[in-house]
């Protein structure tokens, strides 16, 4: 029986007992992991968390996360598998996993709950019912913030990718129709699945009507700024890294993910091109773009670097932390990029954010991700992947699979970045 059949406890507030039973443990291990992929939790770390739980209670845990389930067995601590000889019980478990948002203030109660229970300060049943409570607790930040958060991430993304203030400002449209799109389509679950390429149909068809508007506007800044939150860079990151684990399955498996959503973005940029050419629309030949100075990019970080902590769901009193780690990787990323490659840019900056997360975690006892995930996001390839689709519908594959390529090879940078800071400075976490 799986905890989801099992019927609730007549009185949560029951005292617990004394002993913890290898089911009682599964029934905890397994709360503890669904709760971490639905906030965000690599399948290899949520793992690694379930193992180290189980080793600390005296029992062995094999565990085996996918992104849509995870899969579960508690054995003895010196049993093996297929030890036939052992007459202790095994006990199996298994549960469905639903992605949900990114929340790394939950993320961080939910670290300190099993900190807890492993430190001998709380029981296992009390930790599973603070556990529910916490993923019943609403949202940190509503729909509105998030709106909010979604317009700014497009305005700034077109101060980093050098655009006119008239970019800016379609950019920010762009981004909050992205919003709104998101608020309208999140009541159906069917229509949750036409997202990205509504989103990007409508970012598009922004974009072609500010070229009516100013004509020395350029589209592409304002398509790939509006879009910016939609790109499964992260998804794509985190898919290399797993694979790099061998999570085979599990890193395939959000590679995979990561495809379908720039297919369907592509496709939705592409629609509304094709409308665009019947309706005329000239494109303006491309040129150098200079940008609007250093000013405004240290702007537009500490304003991006907020946003992203607000789309994580981060404490207020952990915001410095996200502009840190923003901050960290602008930096390296900016004087690295003018001599080198880009990869190699992207190699640098994100050994430089994971140091910096891994050294706050060491101080601060807390997830590293919570330090780590916004600088991160500044530096994921998306991007790289969204343009080599549109060239590839253009019929130009050679810049498609040579912008392909450089997506995969600042991908691997980026996992092997975070692997090396992890390997010089440990965090000393779970997460």
């Amino acid at each position: 029986m799986t905890p989801d059949d099992a019927p609730p406890p007549d009185d949560e507030s029951a005292p617990p007992s004394l002993g913890r039973t290898r089911e009682e443990l599964a029934d905890y291990l397994l709360e503890i992991g669904a709760t971490l992929a639905a906030y965000g939790c690599p399948s290899y770390r949520l793992e690694d968390v379930i193992r180290e739980v189980a080793a600390i209670e005296g029992h062995r845990a094999e565990p085996f996360a996918l992104p849509t389930g995870l899969f579960l067995r508690v054995t003895p601590k010196g049993s093996s598998l297929g030890d036939v000889q052992s007459r202790a019980p095994e006990v199996h478990r298994m549960k469905r996993l639903w992605a949900g948002a990114i929340d790394l203030g939950r993320l961080a109660e939910v670290d300190r709950i099993f900190n807890q229970v492993a430190a001998r300060e709380l029981d296992i049943h009390r930790a599973r019912v603070a556990i529910r409570e916490v993923v019943a607790r609403p949202p940190r930040y509503g729909a509105f913030a998030m709106w909010c958060a979604s317009v700014v991430l497009s305005a700034t993304a077109a101060v980093s990718f050098r655009g006119r203030l008239v970019d800016v400002g379609a950019s920010a449209v762009a981004g909050g129709v992205v919003g709104a799109t998101g608020l309208a389509l999140s009541r159906r679950a069917s229509a949750r699945l036409l997202f990205d390429f509504l989103a990007a149909f409508l970012v598009t068809l922004v974009a072609w009507s500010a070229l009516r508007v100013a004509p020395w506007a350029s589209p592409e800044v304002i398509v790939l700024s509006g879009a910016i939150s939609l790109f499964p860079g992260m998804i794509l990151t985190t898919g290399v890294a797993e694979i790099t684990q061998k999570n085979l399955v599990s890193g395939g498996a959000r590679m995979m993910e990561a495809l379908v959503t720039l297919l369907l973005l592509s496709f939705g940029v592409a629609l509304a091109a094709g409308l665009g050419e019947l309706a005329h629309v000239q494109l303006p030949p491309s040129t150098e773009r200079v940008g609007l100075g250093t000013a405004a990019q240290l702007v537009a970080l500490f304003a991006a670097s907020t946003s992203f902590a607000v789309l994580f769901q981060v404490p207020r009193r952990d915001y410095w932390t996200a502009i840190a780690s923003g901050a960290t990787g602008w930096v390296v990323s900016t004087f690295a990029a003018r001599h080198l490659p880009s990869h190699i840019s992207a190699f640098l900056s994100a050994f430089a954010v994971s140091m910096l997360a891994n050294g706050l975690a060491r101080r601060t006892s807390r997830p590293a991700q919570l330090f780590q995930l916004p600088g991160m996001m500044l530096l994921v390839p998306g991007s790289f992947g969204f343009l080599s689709f549109s060239d590839f519908l253009r019929g130009d594959v050679v810049h498609g699979v040579s912008r392909a390529f450089s997506m995969m090879l600042v991908g691997v940078a980026l996992v092997i970045g975070l692997l090396l800071a992890n390997a010089v400075l440990p965090a000393r976490k779970l997460l």
